[in-house]
């Protein structure tokens, strides 16, 4: 128990002090100082500061995925389950990314950090999409060959949408939110074979 409070702890600085002053500009001497903890107990639960700017960015990231199992084990049908997969995973990275400095930074400062701290984001978030294209194939009413391929492809365009939707680029313009939902809703159904 006192183990999760104290990395916790550190978690809580670390965030704190990236959000406050980037990344580069923090040390894990700021960390332990920052924690009120020393700097032995801090590289003993954390090797450098790459490795607790991942277990902050994890953090983050965890959020996320727990919104986005919700939305996957709610009682509706397939249709609509995928259609608040994917504006749910759009509104929820939104709002952590713009409550969060330090997830805001990480998105739109290093591209390259995306990549590398979002794997196991990334694999959790793909069965997640299996598990609700694949509820909708055996009830016939996604029309799809390849499940895991169909989750793989609907994660590289929502991926491809995150920066633009964040910063409003998609919506900018788009002052009836009902047409841009139906129009969006067209091409996620279509992708899935729903004809309707």
């Amino acid at each position: 128990m006192q183990t999760e409070v104290t990395r916790q702890a550190l978690l809580d600085a670390a965030r704190r002090l990236f959000v406050r002053y980037g990344f580069n500009d923090v040390t894990m001497s700021d960390i332990a100082k920052e924690s009120g903890k020393g700097r032995r107990t801090l590289y003993t639960y954390y090797d450098s500061k790459a490795d607790i700017y991942k277990a902050v960015i994890d953090a983050e990231l965890e959020k996320i995925i727990v919104g986005l199992e919700k939305i996957s084990k709610r009682n509706v049908s397939p249709e609509q389950k995928i259609l608040e997969l994917v504006f749910g995973r759009f509104k929820i990275l939104q709002e952590s990314v713009s409550n969060n400095g330090t997830l805001r930074s990480f998105f739109f400062r290093d591209i390259w950090g995306v990549e590398h701290f979002r794997k196991d984001f990334d694999r959790k978030e793909k069965q997640i999409l299996i598990s609700v294209i694949s509820e909708g194939k055996a009830e016939g009413v996604f029309s799809v060959q390849d499940v895991r391929l169909t989750a793989e492809l609907f994660q590289f365009c929502m991926r491809g949408f995150e920066v633009p939707y964040i910063q409003g680029h998609i919506r900018r313009g788009n002052s009836d939110n009902l047409v841009y939902r139906y129009e969006a809703k067209k091409l996620i159904w279509g992708a899935l074979g729903i004809k309707n």
